[in-house]
């Protein structure tokens, strides 16, 4: 397999310059190392962590190698060698596109973290390029930063000095902030018409009602193959929606994929994210009605209306 060169540009000081305490290096390359992964899986997959085992093109996109270092007045380089992701993953690239993130083939996973650490410190609340893992991963390296190493810049398209992105404390607490606003997930069903599915990432395209994309991932990639028989039909997808920062959809990650024929209209929607709330402790006795009940569990997290509660209801009831 053919390996691209990349540099990788340590902002540090003269007491570091090319002599970087072994501990650092260890620290930051095992830091880096994942979230490069991290990062690739989501470009390609719109999930940066999946269950179950790796895929084989992941192992192959993120096979970085260490190869020199060197320095440059004050700064440390260092030199590694990865494969562009067009020459580790050919098959990602022989279907049409379902994730608008999917990197250009030629991107190394260098690249395309170094994408997301410029979505980060731009503070972007409706990225598809990190959910919440990613920038909890991201979030932990500011452990490594301190007087002697100052940043990481990261080449975007070339290893020239200016086309990088700078990755810096401040850049694992935007990611930290992100990540603490980003709803949490809740589970979900929701119908529609199954149109794409790509067997190499696990993912789908559900279309509502309505006309709008909803993208998803299988959590069992052994499901992938049941999929082709909802194909281009309606279906109810049960899982898990998961929001960006701004609260506004990401995916859904599915547990299942089951026939929606007859399934009310009312679930097809796209979820929408339900505001905190903090736990109430209140304890409730006996004979206390549908008020004690609210007081206790707060009002229903959902914006169904009262029509739509009945609508639901008698279509169940069928």
């Amino acid at each position: 397999m053919r390996y691209e060169a990349q540099v990788i540009r340590l902002q540090t000081d003269s007491d570091y310059s090319k002599r970087l305490p072994i501990n650092l290096c260890g620290d930051l390359l095992r830091l880096l190392k994942p979230l490069m992964t991290y990062s690739v899986r989501m470009a390609v997959e719109g999930s940066s962590v999946a269950i179950g085992r790796a895929p084989s093109w992941l192992a192959m996109a993120s096979d970085v190698r260490f190869v020199d270092y060197a320095r440059d007045g004050n700064d440390t380089l260092i030199h590694l060698d990865l494969p562009a992701l067009g020459v580790a993953a050919p098959e990602l690239y022989e279907q049409p596109e379902l994730w608008a993130t999917k990197p250009a083939p030629e991107f190394t996973a260098v690249q395309v973290f170094s994408e997301v650490v410029g979505e980060v410190d731009r503070g972007d609340q409706d990225s598809l390029l990190y959910d919440r893992p990613l920038l909890r991963k991201l979030s932990g390296i500011r452990r490594v930063f301190s007087d002697h190493l100052r940043g990481v810049a990261l080449p975007i398209r070339s290893n020239g000095k200016s086309d990088v992105h700078m990755l810096t404390p401040n850049t694992a607490d935007i990611a930290a902030r992100l990540a603490d606003c980003t709803p949490q997930p809740q589970e979900v069903r929701v119908v529609g018409q199954l149109d794409m599915i790509r067997r190499s990432t696990r993912s789908f395209g559900l279309q509502l009602d309505d006309g709008s994309e909803v993208p998803g991932v299988l959590e069992n990639a052994d499901e992938v193959e049941h999929m082709r028989d909802f194909f281009g039909k309606r279906v109810l997808v049960l899982g898990k929606a998961i929001y960006r920062p701004s609260g506004s959809l990401l995916r859904i990650d599915a547990h299942a994929i089951e026939h929606g024929e007859g399934q009310p209209r009312i679930f097809s929607k796209i979820p929408t994210a339900r505001s905190r709330r903090v736990p109430l402790t209140r304890k409730v006795t006996a004979g206390q009605g549908w008020e004690a009940f609210s007081a206790y569990f707060g009002r229903w997290p959902g914006d169904e209306t009262d029509e739509q509660w009945n609508e639901m209801m008698l279509e169940l009831k069928k």
